[in-house]
């Protein structure tokens, strides 16, 4: 079988027995490149993501956006923090210049996303709030130093028409909530960048810690009228939110300290199917024939990125797109 595209990575991954490793989320260490195990990751990170989207569409009827933002960062610091403690791990920055850039513009798509969440459906919020990794792709060659072919120009081209399709159906009329969500797809790709960055002087726990402490810092002030009348039900729904966060930040970040930023990135497309599904089972809700096909084109365009990157495990050079 070639040695390109999906088939030797999915073969991989069916024929792994052994468990994730987190031993290196915990601490910063050389890290080869995996495709193998970034896949893993992701798909973890995924469907955690996932789980969150339903929770926070839900949530949003009861809690405005900087609440649901404070209490899933806390849940997901606490728990970072509890968890490196029992390890002895420490959790000081080597890089702080790059982290802080990755914690403003990561608490920029999640505040941007999270509002799009309760205006417009599920499935058409996650979907655009899922171009970050054809943003990825498109940025990468320069901010990352990794090749960029033409094929991975063509790809990101046909994603943005199907992007118009969702947001403009009607020419001449565009769907501002959308725009949001849109938005958001790009500060999350400029904050995956800044994640593939800081594998060079950062563990990934401390990824996770600080954009959490962050984004709590950020956002405790707006959220305390609203803390002060919450019921038990929507504080439990928010702490769900913070809990699915939290396996899906995981995910992302190892995902992306294991292999090229634009190659694994097009694995998170299965946030959409699970997103879509919530959407429909728990709230009834429909796309239209414009922000289906758009929605095709979009992720079909992601998936095919896998296929135009040469998968080679090389601890030196890492997966580069061809």
């Amino acid at each position: 079988m070639s040695k390109r595209g999906l088939g030797r990575s999915l073969r991989d991954v069916s024929s792994s027995s052994e468990p994730p490793d987190l031993s290196s989320f915990l601490k910063h260490e050389h890290m080869p490149d995996s495709p193998r195990i970034a896949v893993l990751w992701m798909i973890f990170g995924s469907v955690c993501f996932g789980t969150m989207n339903a929770l926070v569409k839900w949530t949003s009827d009861y809690a405005d956006v900087w609440m649901i933002i404070m209490v899933r960062s806390s849940v997901i610091a606490f728990a970072v923090a509890v968890f490196a403690s029992s390890k002895g791990i420490s959790l000081r920055i080597n890089d702080p210049r790059t982290m802080l850039l990755r914690c403003l513009v990561g608490l920029i798509a999640m505040s941007l996303y999270f509002t799009a969440l309760a205006r417009i459906p599920i499935g058409q919020a996650v979907t655009l709030q899922y171009t970050g990794p054809l943003f990825v792709a498109l940025l990468s060659g320069r901010i990352l130093s990794e090749r960029v072919s033409s094929r991975v120009a063509i790809l990101v081209i046909t994603a943005f028409v199907g992007i118009v399709l969702i947001i403009s159906p009607e020419l001449g009329h565009i769907q501002v909530d959308a725009l949001l969500a849109l938005g958001s797809g790009f500060f999350a790709a400029l904050a995956y960048m800044f994640v593939r960055e800081l594998r060079k002087s950062d563990s990934p726990a401390t990824v996770v810690f600080w954009f959490a402490v962050f984004s709590v810092a950020g956002t405790f002030f707006q959220s305390i009228p609203g803390m002060l009348s919450v019921d038990s039900k929507t504080l439990a729904a928010l702490v769900g939110v913070g809990i699915g966060a939290g396996g899906g930040q995981i995910g992302i970040t190892m995902a992306y300290h294991k292999a090229n930023a634009a190659w694994v990135s097009a694995f998170s497309y299965l946030t959409v199917l699970v997103a879509t599904f919530y959407g429909l089972i728990l709230f009834g809700e429909t796309l239209s024939p414009s922000d289906i096909i758009g929605g095709i084109m979009i992720v079909g365009s992601g998936i095919a990125l896998v296929l135009a990157v040469p998968v080679e495990e090389n601890s030196s050079s890492g997966v580069n797109i061809s």
